[in-house]
């Protein structure tokens, strides 16, 4: 059987109790997903979750959050925190994101990574469920900015799994576009989403 510890390693921000994991596992029940691999050791860090193709990629989020008792901030358009969610998504350490100041946006994301011991902050890169064919380059931008590592995380349908997989690096100056383009075709061709039309 695994244990969180499978997951979790030593310098991971931690959130919650025994109630909210046995939550997350029964909403991770619900949707048939089960986690694979294990989170980088390191207080500060990038997480990207991809595909993004559906709404239910929240609930999966939500479980995995909950049932490892991992702290993991996200950012969602500001227009998402309405009630009754709104408390709940702020109290799982979501942000919320003014998308028509994205300038204040990353200065904010800045300040949080200098001002904590411990943030993991997740961003998904493709910035909708609709098929792209680029990603979003700010958050190899913003780790840089910030000195931290990316991790990927990937979800796939076909196996009902969300892999924790690997650490990555920011590129070094003006070559964000160019990895962004990397990790798209690598999480492209390595995952697929719940709503595979949307890959």
């Amino acid at each position: 059987m695994t244990k969180i510890s499978d997951h979790i390693p030593e310098n991971a921000p931690r959130i919650g109790n025994a109630f909210t994991r046995f939550i997350g596992r029964m909403l991770l029940r619900i949707t048939g997903y089960k986690i694979e691999g294990k989170f980088s050791n390191e207080p500060k860090m990038i997480l990207i979750a991809a595909p993004h193709t559906s709404n239910w990629d929240l609930i999966v989020a939500l479980g995995t959050i909950l049932s490892l008792g991992v702290r993991i901030n996200f950012m969602m358009k500001k227009e998402a925190f309405f009630f009754p969610f709104k408390g709940l998504f702020m109290s799982l350490g979501g942000v919320p994101l003014d998308r028509s100041s994205p300038k204040a946006a990353v200065k904010q994301t800045l300040k949080a990574f200098e001002e904590r011991d411990k943030f993991w902050l997740a961003i998904l890169p493709e910035g909708t469920r609709k098929p792209v064919t680029t990603w979003k380059a700010g958050f190899i931008r913003i780790a840089r900015a910030a000195n931290v590592p990316i991790f990927i995380m990937g979800i796939d349908s076909r196996t009902k799994t969300l892999y924790l997989d690997k650490l990555v690096e920011p590129s070094a100056t003006g070559k964000a576009i160019e990895q962004a383009e990397e990790l798209r075709l690598y999480t492209k061709e390595k995952y697929c989403g719940i709503n595979p039309k949307n890959n």
